[in-house]
C-alpha cells in the first residue's frame, strides 16, 4: 500500500463519515500528509474546522489509523484514498465525499464508464423485483456499472440482474465490508466481489447502526451518472438516494408502477413531481448517449453540467465558517466512541433541515404559512427562476412545501 495512507486513514479518524469540512480542508492542505503536518494555526486559517475537529487534528494520534491499517491488511481489502483514481471524480465532487473507501474485490474505473444508481424498497412486489432484475441485466450487458446498497429486495435484484448478465456492480454497505450483515446475501456479495466490488467507508468491524444506511446513499449517488427509483413506498429510504441525486444535480428516474400498491407510491410520487419515466434500460442509456459529452465532474464541482447551478450563488470555502461546513449530520467512525450525529441546524425559533442543498435552504427560510409566488421567492432569494424551480421540486418532494391553487407555494 502508499507509503501515506496512514494519514488518509487518520483523516478518517478526525473527520468521521459525512462531513463536509473534509473537503474544504482538502482545498487547503491538498495532501493527508500535508494536512497531517500542519499546525493548529494553519488549522485555525482554514478557517473551516470547529474547535472539537482542530482538537482531533492536533492530536496526531495515529493509533485507531494502525489498527484499521493492520485489519485491512489482515483481510485482503484495499484502501482507496480521496486523491486515487479509482475513488472516482464522480464521487469526489459531491457536497461530503469521504477520506478513503475500503474495498473487497477490484474497484472498476468508474469514470469512463455509463454507471446507473439503482435503489428501492426492501419489501418490494414481485413486480418491482422483477423490473429491477430487468433493468440491471439489460444495462451490464451494455457496459454499465451497476451501484446499489446490498440490501433486500430491490437492492438485491439489482445485483443479482447484473451477475446474471456477467457485469459489473459496485455494492455499497453502511457497514464493515467483514461485518456479517445480512448473512443470506454473503454469497451474493462474495460473488460480487469476483467481478466487481464491495465497498464501504466504515471500518472492518464498524457494525450496521441505523444512523449509516443513509449516509452510505450519498456514495451510491456519488458513483452515479444517474440514479434509478425502481420502486418505493412513501417513506422508502430509497427517497433517501433521490434526495441525494437532485442535491448533487444527477439525473434522476422512476419506473412507474401499479396505483394500487402502497409499494409504488414514493417512485410514482416522484414521477407525479416532473422526474423521468424509465420503462425499459433505453431509456437511460440513450439519456446517457446523448448526454455523455456534456457531463462533467469537476474535483472541486457540486454538479455536472446539465443542471449546473451559477457558481456566482455559491459561497467559496473562504466565506463559509466552521459551523457551515460541519452542519450535516456527520458520525464517528472510531467503534470505541458513541456514536457522534450532528444536529441539525437552527435559526432563532425557527429550525432548518441540515441536509438540503444550499438553495433549497434559502428558499424554505423565505417560505411560510401565506402562500408566495416563485417570482416573489426568486425575488427575495435572488435565485433565477430555472434554478428556483429545482429547489422548489425537492422541497416539495421531501414534504416540505407545498403547492397551492395560483401556482404558489406554503409550508407543508
Amino acid at each position: 500500500m502508499r507509503d501515506d495512507i496512514i494519514y488518509w486513514l487518520w483523516l478518517q479518524c478526525v473527520f468521521g463519515a459525512n462531513n463536509k469540512s473534509f473537503k474544504a480542508g482538502m482545498e487547503y492542505f491538498h495532501t493527508a500528509e500535508e494536512f497531517y503536518n500542519a499546525s493548529e494555526y494553519d488549522y485555525l486559517i482554514c478557517d473551516c474546522f470547529t474547535r472539537k475537529t482542530i482538537d482531533k487534528l492536533n492530536s496526531k494520534d495515529l493509533i485507531r489509523a494502525e489498527k484499521i491499517l493492520d485489519d485491512c491488511r489482515k483481510l485482503g481489502y484495499d484502501i482507496i484514498t480521496y486523491d486515487d483514481a479509482l475513488f472516482s471524480k464522480k464521487l469526489r465532487s459531491i457536497t461530503s465525499p469521504p477520506c478513503v473507501l475500503y474495498v473487497n474485490g477490484k474497484m472498476p474505473g468508474i469514470d469512463d464508464k455509463f454507471s446507473v444508481a439503482m435503489v428501492g424498497s426492501r419489501e418490494a412486489t414481485s413486480q418491482g423485483l422483477t423490473a429491477a432484475n430487468n433493468f440491471a441485466y439489460s444495462l451490464a450487458s451494455g457496459g454499465a456499472v451497476v451501484v446499489s446498497g446490498g440490501a433486500l429486495g430491490i437492492d438485491s435484484a439489482s445485483h443479482m440482474g447484473a451477475l446474471k448478465a456477467l457485469g459489473t456492480t459496485v455494492c455499497v454497505l453502511g457497514c464493515g465490508i467483514d461485518y456479517n450483515y445480512l448473512a443470506d446475501n454473503a454469497a451474493m456479495r462474495e460473488k460480487i466481489s469476483e467481478s466487481g466490488a464491495v465497498i464501504s467507508e466504515f471500518p472492518p468491524g464498524y457494525p450496521p447502526v441505523s444512523q449509516n444506511f443513509p449516509l452510505r446513499n450519498r456514495i451510491i449517488c456519488g458513483f452515479s451518472d444517474c440514479t434509478l427509483v425502481v420502486q418505493a413506498g412513501e417513506r422508502s429510504g430509497a427517497l433517501i438516494t433521490a434526495k441525494d441525486a437532485v442535491r448533487e444535480g444527477r439525473k434522476l428516474f422512476a419506473v412507474p408502477g401499479s396505483i394500487f400498491s402502497n409499494e409504488n407510491k414514493g417512485s410514482n410520487n416522484l414521477l407525479r413531481k416532473g422526474f423521468s419515466a424509465a420503462i425499459d434500460a433505453d431509456d437511460l442509456v440513450d439519456w446517457y448517449d446523448l448526454n455523455k459529452h456534456k457531463l462533467t465532474y469537476p474535483i472541486h464541482g457540486r454538479t455536472n453540467e446539465i443542471f449546473r447551478e451559477d457558481l456566482d450563488e455559491r459561497s467559496s470555502v473562504s466565506e463559509n465558517t466552521a459551523a457551515e461546513h460541519e452542519k450535516t449530520a456527520s458520525v464517528s467512525l472510531d467503534i470505541t466512541d458513541k456514536i457522534d450525529v450532528g444536529s441539525i441546524a437552527s435559526e432563532k425559533e425557527r429550525e432548518y433541515p441540515a441536509d438540503l442543498s444550499e438553495q433549497s435552504l434559502k428558499v424554505l427560510k423565505v417560505i411560510s404559512d401565506v402562500p408566495v409566488t416563485t417570482d416573489h421567492i426568486s425575488e427575495k432569494t435572488g435565485i433565477p427562476i430555472n434554478i428556483l424551480l429545482s429547489a422548489l421540486t425537492e422541497l416539495e418532494i421531501f414534504g416540505y412545501i407545498e403547492s397551492v391553487v395560483g401556482g404558489k407555494y406554503i409550508l407543508k
